[in-house]
């Protein structure tokens, strides 16, 4: 063997090669450890945090408790004793104030307000009432509108009655009376000839409901049955009884005035 050949004995040689699946692995592990540091780091600071809150609320609570205050006074010394300038009784008030001073920081008195229950009920009571008597007030208000509103259609509803009557009466004095035209040539004691016939009908039913229409319109008419050759018995409907052919006509265009009816002169 020859001497540079030697060296090549004590190399290596060194290749690194990845697939996908071991890159993947790589970088999971990774992302777990970093996880992992973060989680640590956070619970250490709380920690560090929640001591910081006990010690300041350790020396806030030595201001308001001088007993605790003088514990942590003594704290260090092995056991909890006061300062050497509580133990003498000769020693001045001076030292003693200069001793907890730094600990203790005096505040308002506090005065605890009475409580008047006697008060409380009466001002309840009294609240009770008075709604009471706002309902009670406002009910009352509720029933006499009602009434007044009952009281005024009553009142309104009689007087509508009252007039409607009074206006009945007045126009019934008013109406002239149209059946005494029935006979006008009576008191001359002349035979009447003329008449008026308003409508004929072979149903007497018929005839006697055309009959009422007439009536209540205010005039005295009245139904005459004839037997008619060929054609049987006709109900006619007829109105006034005229001595000449002028009166049955003058009648004949005031009735057609006020009835929207048609009538003819005829003879009897």
């Amino acid at each position: 063997m020859t001497p540079a050949a030697e060296p090549e004995l004590y190399k290596d040689k060194i290749e690194v090669s990845l697939d996908g699946r071991q890159i993947f692995y790589l970088f999971f592990g990774g992302a777990v450890v970093a996880c992992l540091v973060f989680v640590l780091g956070v619970m250490v600071g709380r920690r560090l945090e929640a001591r910081a809150h006990v010690d300041r609320a350790a020396v806030t609570s030595t201001k308001k408790d001088p007993l605790a205050a003088l514990d942590r006074l003594a704290e260090g010394k092995g056991e909890l004793t006061y300062p050497a300038a509580l133990r003498s009784a000769s020693a001045p008030v001076a030292d003693v104030d200069r001793a907890l001073g730094a600990v203790i920081e005096p505040g308002p008195p506090v005065v605890a307000k009475p409580v008047d229950r006697a008060v409380d009920k009466a001002a309840d009571k009294a609240a009770a009432d008075k709604a009471a008597a706002d309902k009670a007030a406002a009910d009352k208000a509720a029933r006499e509108k009602a009434d007044k509103a009952a009281a005024d259609k009553a009142a309104a509803d009689k007087a509508a009655a009252d007039k409607a009557a009074a206006d009945k009466a007045k126009a019934a004095a008013a109406e002239p009376d149209r059946g005494a035209d029935k006979d006008k040539g009576a008191d001359k004691g002349v035979r009447a000839r003329f008449t008026l016939q308003l409508s004929a009908f072979q149903d007497q039913g018929e005839a006697e409901a055309f009959l009422a229409t007439v009536k209540k319109a205010g005039y005295a008419a009245y139904v005459v049955s004839a037997e008619v050759e060929g054609k049987g018995t006709f109900y006619r409907v007829r109105l006034g009884n005229y001595v000449t052919y002028d009166e049955a006509v003058a009648a004949k265009a005031e009735f057609e005035r006020k009835v929207p009816k048609i009538a003819y002169v005829t003879r009897l």
